[in-house]
């Protein structure tokens, strides 16, 4: 069965089970019917004319397309459709019912001038009752032919341009505009986005971003009395030439009652997040709200995707779905240089779509490959709404380039081509350029909400199958039949007109229309904030009509309801703050909401939660600093760097004054700290320990105990590393510093072997039972041969302090055992002899049972019913299901990433010196839409493999290339293969003889997890966990992977765990969690964390230990 098939098929199956499961999922199997133009009277086709000056190396916007507006112009109750063009003239068209539209251009009067039109809007803007339309233009025209437009509907089916007489016919290259009322008085203002048309040098960005162009950088408009004024500088609007503006959506991300704007940016140039500051400012903020952003933003949207009543907000960029397009258009990576743009404000930008969830206390994470939503090619508008009335918003993206201009083979010959023309002094055929270019269309996509936990791609099944070149999209209700309906603005192709195809027979698919009505001249109520409630849970909703890209959708809003007939209670919070509150509501109706009859009570802000814990200036004021390393130089196929490991925390009473004292693990060059802690709860740092002979090593893990049974703890420390290091580097020695008394500490030099493995961890084991305790020290990675491991070792103690390397005799294996990263020790099989549980990274999670001193055997096959594969990072253990016996929380990778594994799809890591040059050369090998591929591109296969230069010399020669094609079968029999098959961090329930695996929730695969820290955090006798973790130093086509902040889980006693959303947990982490240690302060427990490159921080958790609330903070809050 060839691949096509094999997806095809596959997909058949999803299908069918999907209605096996959930009967009314196939109500929308056919979803949209594209009606033919001759039956809806909508002929308009936005048609390019390619030639040797209009094309896309002339103008690099020309194949943005055109934008569409959706708003009943007439008020006879059916919403018009109005398209611009951008070689072609503007289109009017009249609703007659049915899916019947007239078009009414000419006898309008909205032609428009025979110029380069981009976006438009439909909006009241004189407060008459009537729609009026804008449009904008731009391209390489004269000043006077980009003025925007402004038709002010007259009433009578007929429109006046009066731009000019508002104070809006601005000349920039404009390419939506978004009418809102910012200073909440009434009337609504306009944000204009605008985009430069020049080519920018790299060495001018910092100059360019200081600079205001008035042709390129965005505007903000005023509306002083129904004349508009430009207050861009004053209102802290960004307007320099770097930013080439492609979305704008506005939404109260506050929550304190004014809109504030997202400004997704091409190219370079981050994204904008505008704060309204309430007092006719805003302030760009974007850095403090998100945590990385798309590289190329193009359209967006903000909407509540999982009814939470919080706007999360959705962006779109241009990454491929399947192989052969990610291979041919994907360019180059350069680490050192993105670390140079991220150091000079250019911040995390990454090529794909990005979905930021609302965590709630301003933090947002984003999920957009976890949802599902992350690879759709080069896409246009995005905007969710509810297309099959189940109550949650699903997702349109519309999609498409005209010609392959990012084609990786296309650009190396247009650079020969230009230089050879220079060459022989002749003059470039532009036209030959452009036509030399592929052209592929990519059909639009579209999404089911899975109930607020991802999106099913079913742009098959729901009738968006056809290849095309779609830009601007908007939805409204064309028949007035409860269902939202799509009209897309197509390329070189008639405008699709698509009719929902929701049987209005069919249970569970009710519905609620608001229409509302505002005071004064914001007629349509934009800004307004309506929230749904039904037995079915809530929804929430603003009223905004610009959305996606050049296009705005219908002025009135859409509640799907599934199953409820009736509607609990709808409350409306209008611009301004008036509250206006109805109950049981009537399901199938439009229901008309005047803010005249809103309660002048204006909204009040929720009541704040008292938080389980509380940031706190951190009481250990440990800098942590790592070296400048890129472990990619060395290894340029790595997935990610293996170099930062810390910092570490160890707790312990070293001095025996009744306090635990703190130990910070260092890096290379920046060696580790002890902190005492004295009968007040502050720390001070000790002079009893000195490490500074350690200021080669990095320390992996610490470790206090007893080692001679002095009564005194002693410390472990374990060196890990990779940049600088080779196999058995003095470095990489392990070091144990024996406590003198008092806390005073030195190192000793013969108490442990002489073994460099490059460590991970250090566990104190009693594997005799002879009273004293051992050692289990895991092995990571041989420095430079990644997948390769570093052995890991059992210590075994002399009762003195003295440990012997007993690992040939206990645990052979343990020699190239795997990459360990963490170890569990604990009682497995009841027996009263400690077993060890190891897990690392491409391994599957180990379990080594203890025969009575004499060994140890690897019953792991008794334990699981199959390997359980992962680059697991870390493991803690504790009783969480109350039978007596301890069960494990294990992290992993997680699902927010482009790497996905499964037992029928795993991933795969083949490794060999391919070359003979000395070096391991890793093969990730993934699955795309059912094909196993390799995962890196060709240019970071040349880094690593230079010899295959001769064998690929083009993209297209590698653009579908398996394994199997780069490598002989002789070299692949000599290769290593390493599998995972689990991505998810998890719970391992023991039953005694084994263990039951069980997924932590969704939010615990938000992003890799490296800490866990075990509490009953309520004191109700019940575990509880903290997860922590994150991933900043991937490789950038994986990206930044930094979705928690810091998660709390509620256990219930049983093995069920409750995600407690941020606002309510308190923690707000950001960075790589590295370790976490909860510690007792006087009568306060602080959770200390760990975070790589950036110290120790505090959060106080709100309980004393006597289990009474903390009731004044105000000198430890930060």
């Amino acid at each position: 069965m060839d691949g096509q098939k094999m997806e095809n098929y596959f997909h058949h199956i999803v299908w069918m089970l999907l209605l096996t499961l959930f009967p009314g999922f196939g109500l929308l199997a056919q979803g949209f019917e594209k009606l033919p133009a001759r039956k809806t009277g909508v002929k308009f086709e936005n048609r390019l004319n390619e030639d040797p000056s209009s094309n896309i190396l002339t103008y690099e916007y020309f194949y943005n397309g055109g934008g569409v507006a959706v708003g009943d112009i007439n008020n006879d109750g059916l919403e018009d459709l109005f398209f611009t063009g951008n070689m072609t003239s503007n289109r009017l068209y009249l609703n007659e019912g049915e899916f019947k539209f007239k078009d009414i251009t000419k006898s309008a009067g909205v032609a428009g001038r025979d110029a380069w039109t981009t976006g438009t809007s439909m909006v009241d803007i004189n407060g008459d009752g009537y729609l009026d339309i804008y449009v904008c233009y731009s391209g390489k025209g004269s000043t006077e032919s980009r003025k925007n437009q402004l038709f002010i509907n007259q009433g009578d089916g007929t429109f006046l341009e009066q731009a000019e007489k508002y104070g809006l016919a601005d000349p920039a290259n404009s390419i939506q505009a978004l009418f809102f009322d910012f200073d909440l008085d009434g009337d609504l203002d306009m944000y204009l986005l605008n985009h430069n048309t020049q080519v920018i040098n790299e060495i001018d960005f910092a100059a360019k971003r200081k600079d205001r162009n008035p042709n390129s950088g965005d505007k903000l408009f005023r509306n002083d009395g129904g004349i508009f004024t430009d207050v861009s500088e004053q209102a802290g609007i960004l307007g320099n030439s770097m930013g080439f503006g492609l979305g704008v959506a506005v939404s109260d991300i506050t929550g304190n009652g004014y809109p504030d704007l997202y400004i997704s940016n091409d190219y370079i140039e981050p994204d904008y997040l505008y704060i309204n500051n309430g007092d006719g400012t805003f302030s760009e903020r974007l850095t403090d709200f998100l945590q990385h952003i798309s590289y190329f933003s193009m359209g967006s949207d903000i909407s509540d995707v999982n009814n939470d009543g919080l706007p999360d907000l959705f962006t779109l960029d241009m990454l491929p779905e399947d192989n052969k397009r990610q291979k041919l258009l994907y360019g180059p990576e350069n680490y050192e240089q993105y670390a140079l743009m991220v150091m000079e404000g250019f911040y995390h930008q990454n090529m794909r779509n990005m979905l930021h969830l609302n965590q709630g206390a301003g933090l947002f994470s984003e999920i957009g490959q976890l949802a599902g939503i992350s690879n759709t090619d080069w896409s246009w508008a995005a905007f969710f709404a509810d297309f099959d009335n189940d109550g949650w918003k699903d997702l349109f993206v519309s999609n498409g380039y005209f010609r392959d201009y990012t084609n990786r083979d296309f650009l190396k010959y247009k650079g020969d081509y230009y230089f050879s023309k220079a060459r022989a002094k002749e003059e470039a055929d532009t036209l030959h350029l452009v036509t030399s270019m592929s052209s592929t269309p990519i059909h639009d996509y579209i999404y089911k909400n899975q109930n607020g936990s991802g999106f099913l791609n079913v742009s098959t099944e729901w009738g968006f199958e056809k290849p095309v070149f779609s830009n601007g999209a908007a939805y409204a209700d064309l028949d007035n039949d409860g269902k939202l309906d799509l009209v897309v603005n197509h390329l070189n192709e008639t405008a699709g007109v698509f009719r929902n195809k929701l049987e209005d027979s069919a249970e569970g698919v009710n519905f609620l229309q608001v229409e509302l009505r505002g005071e004064r001249l914001n007629t349509s109520g934009i800004g307004a904030k309506v929230t749904l409630y039904t037995d079915r849970g809530r929804q929430f909703l603003e009223q905004q009509p610009t959305r996606g890209f050049q296009s705005s959708v219908s002025h009135r809003l859409h509640f799907g309801l599934g199953s409820a007939e009736t509607i609990d209670s709808l409350r409306i919070v209008w611009p301004g703050g008036a509250v206006q509150s109805l109950r049981n509501i009537a399901a199938n109706q439009r229901l008309v909401l005047e803010e005249k009859n809103a309660s002048n009570v204006r909204e009040t802000a929720p009541q704040a939660v008292d938080p389980v814990f509380s940031a706190i200036v951190s009481p250990i004021p440990y800098e942590h600093e790592e070296p400048g390393y890129n472990d990619f130089k060395r290894q340029p196929l790595l997935s990610h760097m293996i170099s930062p490991t810390g910092p570490v925390l160890a707790l312990g009473d070293v001095n025996n004054n009744g306090f635990t004292d703190v130990f910070v693990g260092g890096s290379e060059g920046n060696p580790g700290k002890l902190y005492f802690q004295v009968s007040t709860g502050k720390f001070l740092e000790s002079q009893g320990l000195d490490v500074s002979e350690d200021t080669g090593n990095a320390d992996a893990d610490a470790l206090f105990f007893d080692a001679n049974g002095d009564g005194w703890l002693d410390l472990y420390l374990v060196s890990g590393g990779y940049h600088d290091f080779e196999r058995d580097s003095p470095e990489l020695q392990d070091r144990l510093y024996m406590n003198q008394g008092g806390g005073n500490f030195e190192k000793s030099e013969t108490a442990l072997p002489k073994f460099a493995p490059s460590g991970s961890v250090v566990k104190a084991i009693d594997v005799d039972k002879d009273g004293d305790l051992d050692l289990f020290v895991g092995g990571r990675v041989v420095p430079g041969q990644y997948p390769k491991a570093a052995d890991s070792f059992l210590l075994v103690n002399d009762g003195q302090g003295n440990f012997e390397d007993q690992t040939a005799t206990l645990v052979p294996e343990f020699k190239n055992f795997g990459m360990v990263t963490d170890a569990s020790v604990l009682d497995v099989d009841g027996d009263g002899w400690d077993d060890l549980v190891l897990v690392g990274d491409w391994m599957p999670i180990q379990v080594y049972i203890n025969q009575q001193g004499t060994g140890f055997a690897n019953k792991t096959a008794d334990y699981f019913d199959q390997p359980l594969t992962g680059m697991w990072s870390t493991v803690e253990e504790g009783d969480f299901d109350g039978d007596g016996d301890l069960d494990l929380v294990v992290g992993n990778f997680g699902l927010n990433s482009q790497l996905k594994a499964s037992e029928a799809e795993p991933l795969r890591l083949v490794y060999s010196d391919f070359d003979g040059n000395g070096s391991v050369d890793p093969i990730l090998i993934s699955h795309v839409k059912g094909e196993a591929y390799p995962f890196m591109s060709r240019d970071e296969l040349l880094d690593q493999l230079y010899g295959m230069r001769s064998k690929f010399t083009d993209y297209a020669s590698f653009a579908d290339a398996k394994l199997e094609d780069i490598f002989t079968e002789e070299q692949l029999r000599t290769a290593g293969t390493l599998e995972i098959n689990e991505m998810r961090s998890v719970y391992l329930e023991n039953k005694n003889d084994s263990f039951a695996v069980h997924p932590l929730p969704l939010q615990a695969q938000y992003a890799p997890v490296y800490a866990i820290q075990v509490l009953d955090y309520n004191e109700d006798g019940k575990l509880d966990f903290i997860l922590g973790g994150n991933q900043n130093t991937a490789r950038l086509r994986l990206g930044v992977m930094d979705a928690n902040f810091g998660q709390l889980y509620e256990g219930d006693g049983t093995g069920g765990f409750a995600f407690q959303a941020t606002p309510d947990s308190g923690l707000r982490f950001t960075g790589d969690v590295k370790s976490m240690q909860l510690v007792n302060l006087s009568y306060l427990k602080v959770l200390l964390v760990g975070i790589n490159n950036q110290g120790v921080e505090g959060y106080l958790l709100n309980r004393s230990l006597d289990n009474k609330p903390v009731k004044s903070l105000s000198n430890q809050n930060k």
